[in-house]
């Protein structure tokens, strides 16, 4: 599996909005020592083992949250806003279009990974997404892009917002279902 250079330059952007360039640039170059595959100029369409970008983000988790895995959801939450408000779905959707945002998260998926399947199983009143077939398990998969979900209901005018985790890596399960309420 791997993952496409466009999610490190969205996290790279983020990191620099909330901790500044230094901050970025001094971890950037810290971590390359350990992941050389870093230490070179990264494209939208550079393609990065799963498990280096994995264990980048397992060393920003460490180094600017506390280790605190809730970042991820974090994450996803800010992605789908800048996308959405600024980023490269703005003129796509508008107030309201709940489910056909949902209906089109797979196509975000393999914008960014190269491996697994996002689905959305559509029901009365709520949305199910699923994460299969992901050959790296890895509880960032599932919050970032749960998160992103969430985030982009959210910023979509969602009313009384929620989510079960149905299953999910951080149960031990070998899949993700999460179930969103769309009203």
């Amino acid at each position: 599996m791997e993952v496409k250079g466009v999610a490190f330059l969205a996290r790279q952007q983020m990191m620099v909005q909330s901790h500044g360039e230094a901050a970025w640039k001094a971890f950037l170059s810290d971590f390359a020592k350990k992941e050389p595959f870093f230490a070179g100029a990264i494209m939208p369409v550079t393609r990065m083992p799963a498990s280096a970008f994995l264990r980048l983000n397992e060393e920003l988790l460490k180094r600017f949250y506390g280790g605190n895995p809730d970042a991820w959801w974090q994450f996803g939450i800010k992605s789908a806003e800048y996308a959405l408000s600024q980023g490269q779905l703005k003129t796509m959707f508008g107030p309201g279009d709940l489910r056909r945002f949902l209906l089109f998260t797979p196509g975000i998926w393999k914008g960014y990974f190269t491996e697994g399947d996002l689905s959305v199983h559509p029901g009365q009143g709520y949305t199910d997404l699923s994460i299969t077939n992901v050959p790296h398990p890895h509880v960032y998969f599932e919050l970032s892009v749960m998160g992103f979900a969430f985030g982009g209901l959210n910023y979509l005018g969602a009313k009384n917002l929620s989510h079960q985790v149905l299953k999910g890596y951080t149960r031990g399960d070998q899949d993700v279902l999460y179930r969103f309420n769309v009203s």
